[in-house]
């Protein structure tokens, strides 16, 4: 199922993500969790976005004929 490298970055930044939001969401004690749980997604979702379309586009770089 997660054969390709693209599938794994993607699974792994995803797990991270829900880890980190619940971890800043459990840490704001200052009655702001909502604002960090918005922050935390946002963040998590563009760095796995980036990290997962830069392993697609060298993954297909790599594949394309010369």
């Amino acid at each position: 199922m997660l054969k390709s490298p693209v599938r794994k970055n993607l699974a792994i930044g995803l797990v991270i993500t829900v880890v980190i939001t619940t971890l800043s969401v459990v840490m704001a004690d200052d009655g702001s969790k909502m604002a960090e749980f918005r922050m935390s997604l946002m963040v998590g979702f563009l760095m796995t976005g980036a990290v997962t379309g830069g392993t697609w586009l060298l993954q297909r770089r790599r594949s394309a004929p010369s």
